[in-house]
């Protein structure tokens, strides 16, 4: 390459001087010239430094060369944050959710808010925007419009219709979609409630959070046998968590084409009834038996307290269904550690009540018994313990008898289900109903861990899917992150912030500002090990400046400064 000044005359015998950057080739026993670029409308000292770079060739240092021949003109500065949404990007693709998504904007706004919940958990809206104006978001998910925290609103009402065809396609890139006959599903509830009032599907329910006065609503999640999200699915707060189950039925037979399938569910949620409503629609289930259906076959002798032990047994009911015992060592002794330590705390509440009544001889012992009655149901000690009162002193009766009974059934556990033992022995549905720890595990990433689904800040039902749908979406994101990052001792929050500290590098003019080029800088060694992880290379060139992505407010301000210009 080199630098070509070409003089031409025009009219007025007026001289014109063209800059043009040209490179040679060899043609046979010619030579052929092609022009590059055309610098002419440069300023001098700019055209000279691009003829020294060409002079200096590109090497590892021309970078710094060219800097130092610009004699001051020219600079580095950091520009928008790049690794870390890259990375997540990129999940997202070998997870096939741009594909399920699609092309359009909305589709991209969508895209958007799935990444941002896992770069920013617990974020709003408004924060989305303000974090695709800090980092290289609006150039590589491909952005031809601006947006703002409005269009992410409306974005709701786009997404939560396509909700069933967007996990569909989902779906079908799993490789478990091609053998129906054979697939498992592990299904699971949990509420989240909400500080407001307002939310369409807000309403007073079984609260497992245990905040009192709080609305909230029931959510749903359907995940593969290996623990992959697959649904989510939302319904009212008062709505119980077996009226769930025939919605998750209706929806793996429509959405994701199952005919014959088995459905793994806890003893709260697959229960007699949608035991019934399963093989009625020609599905198989595994799920357990509460402790008083227990101690009814115990009773009936369909079972024996030698079946409870450290290994698994089986046995067969008289209705046909399987059943698998078996009784945990440890979850019993930690049974019985917790029900001794809640004793001994209620006998210290008990002495200081004593002590109370007898200093203050106004004080009333009925409302003392109230107290410590209620004491003993929250630790469910009143099975085998009472309280009683002698003259002004309360006292602490046990049955001796009573607690040997309560306590037979300590970390003891009966799994029950229709599956032939051609299909699966007893071992398998033991270790196929322990999987349920693994939708669980995703429940607390959703609602307390990385994710944060709380706050909502929605208020409509359409919004409120597609908040459920997004943070799903993001779920199969961090599940890929966790399961690359582990080995290497890294969290899925320091990674992404490690990450975020690499940024795009602008080489730019000191005197106008103007971007002269783009750099990607070489990664950290602990960066590099994090993408080499995920199997991703950082692109060879820095992404184009994408659209100026700006809060509403921000947005009307530069509307009223341009007028006033």
């Amino acid at each position: 390459m080199f630098i070509s000044r070409v003089h031409s005359k025009g009219k007025g015998d007026r001289q014109y001087v063209s800059v043009l950057l040209r490179q040679s080739t060899r043609v046979g026993k010619s030579v052929v010239s092609k022009t590059l670029a055309i610098l002419t409308d440069l300023p001098e000292w700019l055209i000279a430094v691009v003829e020294n770079a060409v002079k200096i060739g590109k090497d590892a240092q021309s970078i710094a060369q060219l800097a130092d021949a610009a004699d001051g003109h020219l600079s580095l500065r950091c520009a928008e944050s790049l690794g870390a949404v890259f990375v997540v990007h990129e999940v997202a693709k070998a997870c096939a959710i741009p594909k399920a998504l699609g092309t359009s904007e909305d589709a991209k706004l969508a895209l958007w808010q799935v990444c941002a919940r896992v770069l920013a958990p617990a974020t709003s809206l408004l924060a989305m925007v303000r974090l695709a104006g800090r980092c290289a978001a609006p150039a590589l998910l491909g952005f031809k419009t601006t947006f703002n925290e409005d269009d992410l609103y409306a974005n709701g009402a786009w997404l939560a219709p396509r909700q069933a065809k967007i996990e569909a396609k989902l779906w079908n890139e799993n490789p478990l979609s091609s053998a129906p006959s054979k697939s498992l599903f592990l299904y699971d509830v949990t509420s989240s409630y909400f500080e407001g009032q307002q939310n369409a599907l807000a309403d007073f329910g079984y609260n497992r959070d245990k905040t009192k006065g709080n609305k909230q609503l029931v959510m749903g999640l359907l995940t593969d046998e290996s623990g992959e999200p697959l649904s989510v699915s939302l319904f009212p707060g008062n709505t119980s968590d077996l009226n769930t189950f025939n919605t998750q039925l209706e929806s793996l037979k429509t959405t994701f084409d199952q005919q014959h399938m088995t459905l793994v569910g806890d003893r709260g949620m697959i229960r007699k009834p949608q035991q019934l409503a399963a093989n009625e629609a020609g599905h198989h289930f595994i799920s357990a038996l509460h402790k008083a259906e227990i101690q009814t076959l115990l009773k009936a002798g369909e079972i024996q307290m030698s079946f409870f032990d450290n290994t698994v047994h089986e046995t067969q009911l008289e209705d046909g269904r399987r059943l698998v015992t078996r009784c945990n060592p440890t979850r019993r002794d930690e049974i019985q550690t917790a029900r001794k330590e809640f004793e001994e705390r209620l006998r210290t509440w008990l002495e200081k009540a004593n002590l109370y009544l007898l200093e203050h001889p106004k004080a009333r012992v009925a409302t003392q018994l109230k107290n410590g009655t209620t004491r003993l149901k929250r630790g469910h000690l009143n099975a085998w313990l009472r309280l009683e009162t002698q003259e002004r002193a309360l006292c602490l009766i046990a049955d001796h008898g009573l607690l040997e009974e309560h306590s037979k059934l300590d970390g003891c556990y009966a799994i029950v289900t229709d599956l032939k033992a051609s299909v699966a022995d007893a071992q398998t549905v033991h270790d196929r109903y322990k999987d349920l720890a693994k939708v669980e595990a995703d429940f607390r990433t959703l609602k307390h861990g990385h994710l944060e689904i709380r706050p909502w800040y929605v208020v409509s039902e359409a919004n409120t899917r597609a908040h459920a749908l997004t943070a799903m979406l993001a779920l199969k994101i961090r599940r890929r992150l966790q399961s690359a990052w582990e080995p290497l001792n890294i969290t899925v929050e320091e990674g992404l912030a490690d990450l975020a500290n690499l940024c795009v590098m602008d080489f730019y003019e000191t005197t106008t500002g103007q971007t002269v080029s783009r750099q990607i800088p070489t990664p950290s060694a602990s960066q590099a090990r994090l993408l080499a992880a995920l199997g991703l290379t950082l692109p060879d060139k820095a992404p184009a400046v994408g659209p100026v992505v700006v809060t509403r407010v921000e947005l009307n301000q530069l509307r009223k400064s341009a007028k006033k210009h």
